[in-house]
């Protein structure tokens, strides 16, 4: 009775906590993460911002951005990433889309002497990024061909044929197993 009862509470925090991390997900939804800036005294966000969009073939104006910031780093050796939130998913959907067309951003592209890669994603949730992590070593293990990130969804295909899949808890990186 009382396993019954622990597994039954056990199952609803599961599903709160999928449910939160969705709401988050979602607050997100027209944020970007840039990774790979590199970090100096006095810098202007939207300049840097502005650079990256010359750079990518979007044009980037301060009417279609809430806000630009630096946020905290898991990894104290990398510069903080960039959050850019747009004022709608279609703008920063198409500002994510140019970036993949326009492959290897650097930082000397936008005017640093270093030339590492920038990167720019989606902005997922904690919960998702570790989810990202696991579906890709996964991925890799199983030879899936296809993980990614569509409209801040965490996406699968096994091959070019097979069907697609979106992966929204680990019993759905048990498919990809």
């Amino acid at each position: 009775m009382l396993s019954k009862i622990l597994t039954e509470y056990s199952e609803r925090i599961t599903e709160l906590e999928a449910q939160i991390n969705d709401n988050d997900q979602w607050l997100r939804s027209n944020n970007v993460e840039i990774k790979g800036v590199p970090m100096k005294a006095n810098e202007n966000l939207f300049d840097l911002v502005s650079k990256i969009g010359s750079v990518i073939n979007y044009n980037v104006t301060k009417t279609q951005l809430n806000y630009v910031t630096r946020v905290p780093s898991r990894n104290s050796g990398l510069p903080k990433p960039i959050i850019v939130s747009f004022l709608n998913r279609y703008a920063k959907e198409d500002f994510i889309a140019a970036s993949r067309i326009s492959k290897g951003l650097t930082a000397a592209n936008i005017g640093f002497g270093d030339s590492s890669r920038i990167y720019v994603n989606d902005h997922l949730t904690m919960a998702n990024k570790q989810l990202l992590t696991k579906a890709k070593q996964s991925a890799k293990n199983c030879d899936f061909q296809f993980i990614w990130v569509k409209h801040s969804k965490i996406m699968a295909r096994k091959n070019a044929t097979s069907k697609v899949f979106q992966i929204r808890s680990d019993l759905d990186i048990s498919k990809i197993n």
